[in-house]
């Protein structure tokens, strides 16, 4: 089965479907391959003015399959590093697409769900959606997608939801910035992304193009620069006892160690 489902209308509108419902669309390399090839190819296509990216089944996407995660603890430190670019080259893809791109965020946007979220341009959500930067809930730490939420939302939201780990929903991501829009349904929902292909499709895609790499130029968006450290990071804790913890944890289905009893 395909992780995700391309479509195409004639009006030049892509739809990256994210197509694994059955365990709320978590992102497997499997996944990760298909959506850069997709945005790659994408990217390159003139007849394409704007890619919405949605998700089928309950959620927009809950983060990571972490019996991936937990598949990569016999790996050496240069095959996690391996693995985890092939995650942040997907995001910079994302990223750096020169169409208009809209996220139609439902239901949960978790963890790697939000990295996502934080490399559309327009980024709309049902009110009642539940987000969390939950990695340290994890015993990692998000180093990957760390760099783009930190372009989106600025530094003291960032770290206050990268370090508490809180819930919040889409009125809070709203009024972070993460977010550009709420919807109080999925019919509101449908009609408010309709409404940002229609002002993609009434801006010059040459000028679309130029002006997201403007943006990214004076000072917009995440600094590659930064992309090597938070790599480094995110290997480190991938491979650590806390992960190794945390993950199994969740797995099983009980607490980490480091949950106080009661």
């Amino acid at each position: 089965m395909a992780m995700i489902l391309v479509e195409r209308d004639a009006r030049g509108v892509a739809t990256v479907n994210l197509n694994r419902p059955d365990v709320r669309n978590a992102i497997n390399p499997e996944m990760i391959g298909e959506i850069t090839d997709a945005f790659t190819a994408l990217s390159a296509d003139d007849a394409v003015r704007a890619v919405l990216v949605r998700g089928a089944g309950k959620v927009f996407c809950a983060g990571g399959d972490l019996n991936w995660m937990r598949d990569v603890e016999g790996y050496s430190e240069d095959e996690v590093a391996e693995d985890s670019r092939r995650l942040q080259n997907m995001y910079r893809v994302i990223n750096e697409c020169p169409k208009t791109t809209i996220a139609r965020i439902h239901g949960a946007a978790m963890a790697g769900g939000l990295g996502i979220a934080a490399c559309c341009d327009a980024s709309l959500a049902v009110r009642n959606t539940n987000f969390r930067v939950s990695e340290v809930r994890l015993g990692i730490v998000p180093g990957i997608i760390g760099p783009f939420l930190l372009a989106r939302i600025g530094n003291t939201w960032l770290r206050h939801f990268a370090v508490t780990a809180r819930m919040f929903d889409g009125d809070e991501a709203l009024r972070i910035g993460l977010v550009h829009g709420v919807a109080e349904n999925e019919a509101a929902l449908d009609a408010l992304v309709a409404d940002h292909v229609t002002l993609a499709l009434e801006s010059s895609p040459e000028a679309v193009g130029e002006t997201k790499r403007l943006v990214a130029g004076i000072g917009g968006g995440p600094d590659a620069a930064v992309f090597d450290d938070a790599l480094a990071w995110n290997v480190r804790t991938r491979r650590s006892a806390a992960a190794s913890e945390g993950i199994g944890a969740f797995l099983e289905r009980r607490k980490a160690s480091w949950t106080p009893e009661g």
